[in-house]
């Protein structure tokens, strides 16, 4: 099978060849076969784990992406993924690294429970296991991660991959047959996360779909599945691999993740300030990404850093304001594109002339300690208070724009109302609001409008400070911001901003407002 095929900024996926059937019956939990031999090189045997009593908790607020499509000779009688783009295993293997287990196989029970080992020693407490369609190889495999996961208290999602013939007819056949076929077992992942669409606080299933955008930004293609889903006996949470709050009002999916953000702005996470009310932030931070011997542009090389990618992806992640429903790690062992934290053989080569790269001054298991320390952060976060406001935008221009540059941000966005006139009232660029109308519209002196409510969260936390924020418009007509304090039962006017002048590029003007106005119950 051919592995995933990242495409750099676009959440695309290519290729999958997966045959689709519905078993009768459902497995036991308590029958499988677990004395199957491992492949390891000698070199290559992980050392003695903790005891039970020195491994940490897993947190089930942090998952890690895991893919069970490995295979070699021993275990599945031919390798699979580790040849991708011609490579010649048990040495020369389509990786950038070398697994410190060796050319293993997903299917070898020895090799799960070191997984498992790992990830408890990382305090991990859930995988969202690779998925490819019913009775695919990596369905197969679903058995022995769950009977394994459940003796070290992990728990087992699902990462629906765009398998061939995937629909949103089939997604909903999916969720159900994966209820049937595996929620009985203890280690099936189930979440008390709500949102809008699943206000339940009930435990069910969370599901992450990969490559969405099968029908390119047609937010309508999945609605009914999502709702379909949704109204089952068990529902589901459903998370989509987008930035795009579109996909949660157009959808209808409960959440958005990114899975990889290989160009890191200092705002690369601020589009978790723009998600809808009652939607589920899902960040994905990665270790570095290194794909070069699987064929990959350089341009998607992201260097490790000696861990400082990593802290900084965790960093920013948490940074945003937003408190995620479950930090998710990009991810335990995909090791095609190098942005794994499962350790690796340091000082091998292929055999011909590659050495494997290893993690600078890092460890082999340096990335699993800097995730038990990230979770540990993670878990003692003070999240901020956040304060109910609204916003009103009126403008005779063609285009116009407001964001918050310093002294605070806001999240939840949630639009009140907007004129006829109007051709956009969203969001841009995470955390911007836009307002557009026609140019004739525009010439013609007529005036738009959009009104928001929102959710400001002060930064700093101290007082007595300013919210600055930032009007853009085009060079017609003028802007009018107004600010209302939202903390009692109606919204009250405490400050308007007018913007007519013309400065040259975005024709940019700052304002200034005391938080005070705006985080007091009687302003």
């Amino acid at each position: 099978m051919p592995i995933r095929l990242f495409a750099l900024l676009c959440f695309t996926a290519f290729l999958a060849a997966c045959t689709a059937r519905n078993p009768t019956q459902a497995p036991s939990f308590s029958s499988l076969e677990t004395s199957t031999p491992s492949v390891l090189l000698e070199s290559a045997t992980p050392k003695t784990t903790p005891t039970e009593a020195e491994r940490p908790s897993p947190s089930y607020k942090v998952a890690a992406f895991y893919y069970p499509w490995y295979g070699n000779p021993t275990i599945d009688g031919q390798w699979r993924h580790w040849t991708q783009n011609n490579h010649v295993p048990p040495q020369d293997i389509a990786s950038d690294y070398f697994p410190a287990l060796g050319a293993y196989s997903s299917n070898d029970p020895k090799v799960i429970g070191q997984h498992m080992e790992w990830l408890r020693e990382a305090g991990i407490g859930v995988i969202i296991s690779s998925w490819w369609g019913q009775d695919s190889k990596e369905d197969r495999v679903v058995l022995l991660l769950l009977q394994t996961a459940e003796k070290y208290g992990i728990k087992v999602a699902f990462h629906i991959e765009p398998y061939k013939g995937r629909t949103p007819e089939n997604l909903v056949g999916d969720i159900q047959y994966l209820y049937e076929q595996y929620g009985s077992s203890p280690a099936f992942f189930r979440s008390t996360e709500t949102s809008h669409y699943s206000p339940s606080d009930q435990p069910r299933g969370m599901f992450f779909v990969w490559s969405i955008q099968d029908q390119g930004n047609d937010f309508s293609y999945w609605q009914k599945a999502m709702d379909q889903i949704h109204s089952l006996p068990e529902s589901g949470l459903i998370i989509a691999n987008s930035v795009d709050a579109g996909w949660i009002e157009g959808s209808h999916f409960d959440g958005l993740y990114n899975y990889a953000t290989l160009q890191l702005e200092p705002n690369g996470f601020y589009w978790a300030r723009g998600l809808p009310p009652n939607s589920l932030y899902v960040p994905s931070v990665i270790p570095g990404f290194s794909a070069k011997r699987v064929g990959y542009a350089d341009t998607t090389h992201v260097p490790r850093d000696n861990g400082n990618t990593y802290e900084t992806q965790w960093g920013q992640a948490l940074g945003t304001g937003v408190e995620p429903a479950l930090v998710t790690i990009t991810s335990f062992n995909e090791w095609h594109e190098g942005s794994m934290i499962e350790p690796p053989q340091f000082g091998v080569s292929d055999g011909n002339g590659y050495a494997y790269a290893d993690f600078g001054t890092l460890p082999s298991e340096g990335y699993l300690t800097l995730t038990h320390n990230w979770i540990d952060k993670y878990l003692a976060l003070t999240w901020p208070s956040v304060y109910r406001a609204r916003i009103r935008v009126r403008t005779t221009s063609d285009w116009t724009t407001l964001n918050v540059v310093n002294g605070g941000a806001w999240i939840r966005p949630e639009r009140v109302s907007t004129s006829d006139s109007a051709i956009t009232a969203g969001m841009e660029a995470g955390d911007r609001l836009l307002l557009t109308q026609s140019l004739a519209d525009a010439n013609a002196g007529k005036e738009a409008e959009m009104t928001w409510g929102v959710m400001l969260t002060p930064i700093p936390q101290s007082t007595p400070y300013d919210l600055i924020l930032q009007i853009d418009r085009g060079n017609i007509g003028q802007t009018q911001v107004t600010i209302f304090n939202y903390l009692g039962e109606a919204p009250i006017e405490v400050k308007s901003f007018e913007w007519d002048q013309i400065t040259g590029g975005r024709n940019s003007h700052q304002i200034k407002i005391p938080m005070e106005l705006l985080t007091a119950a009687n302003p």
